[in-house]
This record gives C-alpha cells, sequence and structure tokens, in this order.
C-alpha cells in the first residue's frame, strides 16, 4: 500500500490523451525523463541518430535521460559510458549504473551472489519451457546478472500472443515474475521491477523522492512491461505502437504521440523542450 511519505496517484484506465494537448505547464517543471528502450528509443532494433540527437538536446537543456530497460547489464555498461545519459537501469530493474569519477557506480538490487542464485533457479525453468513452447533465450543472456529474457519478437518469431502469454502463465505458476516487452518475455525472482530500481535510484543519486519525484519526471515507454511506471507517475507518455497492448493495461499512460517508436520520443523531447523554453 502506497504511504504517506510515498503518495501515488491511483492507475490511471482512461484512454490516453494525444501528446499535443498537454498543458505546457504540466511538463515545464519536468526535468528528468526516464525511458524505455527498445521500440520506445528504437525502431527494429535501430537507434536513429535523430533519436540520439534529441536525447542530446535534452540533457544539454539539463534534462536528465534515464534509460529504464530490460535489456541487459552489458548493453547497459555501453549507454552508461557512451550515450548522453545520465544514468541506465536495467534488466528490469536489477542493476543501475552511472558515470562516476572517471568510470561507473553500479546500484544492484540485491546482493550478487543473490541475484545469481535466483536466476539460476529461473534458467532451469526456462529450460523446460522450451521444450513445451519453442521459446528460446535472448542473443544476449550471456550478458545478463540477474533476470532470464526468452525472445518472441527480436531475433525469432514473433511467436503467437497466445504462446507468449502461455510462457508467462507457466513461471507465474513457479513463483517466477514474469513481463512481457516489445521483444522478449523477462523472469526473474524478487521483489525489484522497473518502477522500484528507478525509486531507488531516483532517491539515492539524484535526491528526488516522493511529491519531488511526482512534479519533476516523466516516464515513456511502449510496452505491458512499462505498465509500473505508468501507475507510479501521474505524468506518463507512450509512443504510438502501444496501441496493440492498451486494452490489456490495467494502468495505462496519460499521454501518447502521434509517431511511433523512436520518433515519438523525438516528439515528447521536442515538445518538452518547447515547454521549458523561457517566457513560453
Amino acid at each position: 500500500m502506497p504511504s504517506q511519505q510515498d503518495p501515488r496517484p491511483a492507475p490511471m484506465r482512461a484512454e490516453p490523451q494525444p501528446l499535443a494537448a498537454c498543458p505546457p505547464a504540466v511538463l515545464a517543471h519536468k526535468d528528468i525523463l526516464l525511458t524505455d528502450v527498445d521500440d520506445t528509443l528504437t525502431c527494429r532494433g535501430r537507434l536513429a541518430a535523430s533519436t540520439l540527437a534529441a536525447m542530446e538536446a535534452l540533457a544539454g537543456a539539463g534534462i536528465a535521460v534515464i534509460p529504464v530497460t530490460g535489456g541487459c547489464s552489458g548493453w547497459a555498461d555501453h549507454m552508461a559510458r557512451a550515450w548522453p545519459v545520465a544514468a541506465v537501469i536495467a534488466e528490469g530493474g536489477a542493476v543501475a549504473l552511472r558515470r562516476a569519477g572517471g568510470g561507473l557506480e553500479r546500484l544492484y538490487w540485491a546482493p550478487r551472489e543473490t541475484l545469481a542464485r535466483n536466476q539460476a533457479q529461473v534458467l532451469a525453468v526456462a529450460g523446460e519451457l522450451q521444450q513445451a513452447y519453442g521459446i528460446v533465450p535472448a542473443g544476449d543472456q550471456d550478458f545478463r546478472i540477474a533476470d532470464v529474457a526468452l525472445d518472441h519478437a527480436q531475433d525469432v518469431g514473433p511467436l503467437p500472443a497466445a504462446d507468449v502469454q502461455a510462457v508467462i502463465a507457466a513461471l507465474q505458476e513457479r513463483g517466477i515474475r514474469a513481463r512481457a516487452s516489445s521483444i522478449h518475455v523477462n523472469a526473474w525472482i524478487g521483489d525489484f521491477d522497473k518502477e522500484a530500481m528507478a525509486r531507488r535510484c531516483l532517491a539515492r543519486w539524484f535526491g528526488v523522492d516522493g511529491q519531488a519525484r511526482h512534479r519533476r519526471v516523466l516516464f515513456i515507454g511502449d510496452a505491458p512491461n512499462d505498465e509500473a511506471l505508468f501507475a507510479a507517475l501521474p505524468d506518463t507518455v507512450a509512443v504510438a505502437n502501444i496501441a496493440p497492448h492498451l486494452l490489456g493495461l490495467h494502468a495505462r499512460p496519460r499521454w501518447i504521440t502521434a509517431a511511433s517508436h523512436g520518433e515519438g520520443f523525438e516528439e515528447l523531447a521536442s515538445t518538452l523542450l518547447e515547454a521549458r523554453r523561457p517566457g513560453r
């Protein structure tokens, strides 16, 4: 249950409104942008130069961009070092990274030994599901330290939606948490998720908690595994390609872009920068 010290708005079940209808005053004080990566920043697995430039423009305007991804820790290591970002949250909330003192500082949700032990249990179950459903580990599984990613639409498939849901149900029946991104089924044991690690990371590294988080933080995503953040923050955005998933979401984004994938992120970046323009 939300506490008085950590108030959260009720999940939004209404249809998202067009981002173009968002009052500039809603965005004027946002200086932290949490963003999903796959199919929010990227399109068909590629990051466009224009999307990277939008991230650079946000950073130059004093807006901290923080990718929050189900992607592997190995990929996040590169993003934290090379992209114009303030931090990266990876593996659905298992680890966060940021540049510090010429290197990287890492924040783990739990001790590494615990994460590894839990991951081994999930990998054993994933082996059974591979036999039953033909779903295979993602190509980046070797670079993960905590969760298990099963590929349904990256290097294989796309698998039928019913099969993806059956895999999720089978994992959950074994006490394993599982959510679908646009390309993977992410499975893990533990009480972390994207929202929980975002909250911890924002408080520890950026001094942002409680009402300040609601006032200053914006999130953009595209898939069911972003639902925890859609529920936790009052101001959230989805790129247009979320449309097929909306009916299945208990918590929906408040706003939706006209464009899809990385172009939708660029649309939000332009809208956010315009809302913060002096004299607006």
